[in-house]
């Protein structure tokens, strides 16, 4: 596996950033506690990477491939299989805040020559295929991050920031270093302007 120098990002990315703040609108509650905010469950399940490279590189945020098919059989790519918890504050003039800030998240890297929806739809229908000469594919290397996730909720308008930072270690002992994030606004559940300018994605070989 060699690291990228500079990912090229398409269309493809905008279905990830969709994906990526459905868990934000779930997680949001109509009010605030005493205390100034609401503690809750947070659902993770993010998608980071590569478009149009030869091979994409596909990095899973929440679980493995298999945890995502498991999770959502019928929507893999709407699958949260990990955990955190989420702070929900509701501002005087009704915006909404959800703040996340975890650690040690599991995250997976998996080569595969698709985009990151086909990656995970086709690898959840050779999952599930009883076909004993079919096999699901491995992730070329595996870690944890930390995960920050950032939303404010303002109508039908969404500013959006999730991110990781984390190691990631491959089946022969290379070590990498992965940043992934997106940063972008959703207006009526579309996300606006072009995804290479609001997703991010780096891979670093630290160690051999």
């Amino acid at each position: 596996m060699r690291a990228p120098q500079r990912p090229t990002i398409t269309a493809g990315a905008a279905a990830v950033a969709a994906a990526a703040i459905s868990s934000t609108l779930m997680s949001a509650p109509a009010y605030a506690a005493p205390k100034g905010y609401d503690q809750d469950d947070f659902g993770v399940g993010y998608f980071y990477g590569t478009f149009d490279q030869d091979p994409n590189l596909v990095l899973l945020v929440g679980g493995s491939a298999e945890e995502f098919c498991l999770d959502n059989p019928d929507d893999p790519f709407g699958a949260e299989p990990g955990l955190a918890q989420s702070r929900t504050f509701v501002r005087k003039n009704g915006d909404i805040d959800v703040k996340v800030n975890d650690k040690d998240q599991p995250i997976y890297l998996y080569e595969t020559d698709e985009d990151g929806p086909s990656f995970i739809e086709d690898f959840c229908a050779v999952y599930v295929d009883t076909d004993p000469m079919t096999t699901a594919p491995e992730p070329v290397a595996s870690g944890t991050a930390d995960l920050k996730v950032r939303t404010r909720i303002s109508g039908s308008t969404l500013d959006v920031f999730n991110g990781v930072n984390g190691t990631l270690e491959a089946s022969d002992g290379t070590e990498y270093k992965v940043r992934a994030s997106a940063d972008l606004v959703v207006q009526d559940g579309v996300p606006v302007g072009d995804p290479a300018d609001f997703i991010s994605f780096s891979l670093t070989e630290i160690r051999r």
